[in-house]
């Protein structure tokens, strides 16, 4: 039983590792190939510069653009670090009235309990494998 439940979750980190793996490196071209369109736009737009104005002056220009855009880019991302997080925002949060507040008490206080994963799953199969295997043994 143990050796089945140890398969289990071996089968599935290989799986989980596998489209990781393939997710990362679709992340990674995606990521190449766009530095590689900034450059080039970056490029054109030095050069369209440049024959209108001074190569300096365009460089100047150039290096402004990417500075400015860089500092709304880091705005924004600051600014999302500091946000509150929202939780189960739906496309119909504006359209729908919301639900009227429950007037029962939970029994347990309202908290809520984990949400389960396949990780917790194998974890209680793999504790119920050794625990029986441990009394299994005893009896």
């Amino acid at each position: 039983m143990l050796q089945f439940v140890l398969g289990l979750a071996g089968v599935e980190m290989r799986l989980v590792a596998r489209r990781l793996a393939g997710t990362a490196l679709l992340f990674a071209l995606a990521g190449t190939l766009m530095a590689v369109a900034a450059v080039a736009v970056l490029v054109a737009v030095f050069i369209a510069l440049a024959e209108r104005y001074d190569p300096l002056v365009a460089a100047l220009l150039v290096a402004a653009l990417a500075f400015v855009c860089g500092a709304v880019l880091l705005l924004v991302a600051y600014a999302r670090l500091k946000a509150p997080r929202r939780a189960g925002l739906s496309p119909l949060a504006g359209l729908v009235p919301p639900a009227p507040a429950a007037t029962v008490r939970p029994i347990n206080g309202g908290v809520r309990p984990p949400p389960m994963s396949a990780r917790t799953v194998i974890g209680v199969a793999i504790g119920a494998a050794v625990l029986g295997v441990v009394l299994g043994r005893r009896l």
